[in-house]
């Protein structure tokens, strides 16, 4: 738990510069002061956590060609006094829990209100798990054995579906983007949101169960 009477160190990660304005914004309300450093990179984090602590990490998950979700281990290690919350725009059903089982102390959606971020902020720094009300309801219910059967075959979008088949008929993913008419960002993100529904570590793994999958009526 940080002491409330010494300067918070926060690391922000996130692509994109006005999300990390937007941070510091909601940090300049907490009732301490904050020394702020910012990362667009993986690789700056890493690097940033190498010259110094930090108390509390604000971290992107999909972060340019870098996928922040396999980066938790190592990020954790490199600060393993820090509180790491997640701020993504990726869906929290898909994605907190499996952040929280790779090092994260929480996660908050990027459409969440400004005051839901100040609060996650201040529930980690607590020591405290950061979840939504509905997303902590389903972990609980998973826990207690509650959460009822997990159907064999993951429910997917008409656009996971749309890169599915082209991951199937072995498109790269510039190609994926060009006939879907999407940029090479979105069609990643929903091949990672592939592999972890489909459980694909690899890209090769993913072709093979795109196959199966179609193969079996999809």
């Amino acid at each position: 738990m940080h002491d409330q009477h010494k300067p918070l160190n926060v690391l922000v990660v996130d692509d994109h510069d006005i999300v990390r304005l937007g941070v510091r914004q909601v940090l300049d309300r907490l009732s301490q002061p904050c020394n702020i450093r910012e990362a667009a990179s993986l690789r700056e984090a890493l690097d940033l956590l190498q010259q110094a602590p930090v108390d509390l990490m604000m971290l992107d998950l999909g972060l340019g060609d870098d996928f922040a979700l396999g980066a938790l281990p190592r990020l954790r290690a490199a600060a393993p006094a820090a509180r790491i919350l997640v701020l993504t725009s990726m869906p929290e059903d898909l994605y907190a829990e499996r952040c929280l089982r790779a090092g994260a102390d929480g996660f908050v959606v990027k459409s969440a209100l400004s005051a839901t971020l100040l609060d996650a902020v201040q529930t980690v720094l607590g020591g405290q798990i950061w979840v939504s009300v509905d997303q902590r309801e389903a972990l609980l219910r998973r826990a207690t054995g509650r959460g009822g059967a997990v159907a064999d075959r993951p429910e997917l979008s008409a656009r996971e579906l749309d890169v599915l088949r082209l991951v199937a008929a072995g498109r790269s993913t510039r190609e994926i983007a060009e006939h879907l008419n999407r940029s090479v960002k979105t069609v990643e993100t929903h091949k990672q949101s592939l592999k972890l529904k489909l459980d694909a570590e690899t890209p090769a793994m993913l072709v093979r169960k795109a196959i199966a999958f179609l193969g079996e009526g999809g």
